[in-house]
């Protein structure tokens, strides 16, 4: 009679034990910064609740970009309270649309993956038609030239330094180096095989007096087809 009394009360603790975890729950899950100047810092706190009865883990929390910080308020988040993830963006190297993810990995029972947001549009002040150089050579003395050009749209002078190189078959000439508000130059870039290569890569750095923009770099990939 004992043992029948114990499998009963056995019975009855079971299926809430069963059911019992945590789980995620959040008001604001994207959230739309408007329009920001190239170069600011966008920051916002999305706050989440342990909505369901058990502890809360938080194994790991991730951004979609290097440019997206994200810090999480505690790994542990008790039944019923909340946690928050302070995420800041830097506009620095961006322009347009922009959106950005950052992921929430805990052992939440029917959110174990929660997808926070940030969004908005990066107002360009100091513009470059092109950030990556892709060539194709035909023949191995063969020399590819490319024209970028750089714009100011902010409202002060700009001053760009000689530009430098990471590839020594790589040359990087600007017109002028002075940017008055509203105008523009042109980066020409050339470049070509070294003797037995088949392929080309390498940066054109060049550093501004631009504080939002410190710094403009672009990429170059080439190779050779035969």
């Amino acid at each position: 009679m004992q043992k029948l009394i114990v499998l009963l009360c056995l019975l009855l603790i079971l299926p809430i034990s069963a059911f019992a975890a945590p789980d995620v729950t959040s008001k604001v899950l994207n959230y739309n910064f408007g329009e920001v100047a190239q170069g600011d810092k966008v920051g916002y706190t999305f706050r989440f609740k342990n909505s369901g009865d058990e502890m809360l883990e938080i194994s790991s929390v991730s951004s979609s970009c290097g440019c997206t910080a994200a810090l999480l308020s505690s790994k542990r988040v008790a039944p019923g309270d909340m946690g928050e993830i302070k995420a800041t963006f830097d506009s620095g190297r961006f322009r347009g649309h922009v959106s950005k993810t950052i992921t929430m990995t805990s052992n939440a029972a029917t959110h174990p993956q929660v997808f926070f947001k940030l969004e908005g549009t990066v107002k360009e002040l100091l513009g470059i038609s092109m950030n990556h150089i892709s060539w194709v050579w035909h023949a191995v003395d063969q020399t590819e030239v490319t024209q970028i050009i750089i714009s100011n749209q902010s409202e002060k002078k700009i001053t760009l330094q000689t530009p430098a190189v990471t590839n020594p078959q790589l040359t990087a000439t600007l017109e002028k180096h002075e940017l008055p508000p509203g105008e523009k130059t042109f980066l020409r870039v050339s470049g070509k095989l070294g003797a037995g290569e088949e392929r080309l890569n390498g940066y054109i750095v060049i550093g501004t007096d631009f504080g939002p923009m410190p710094q403009l770099r672009v990429s170059v990939s080439g190779r050779l087809i035969k």
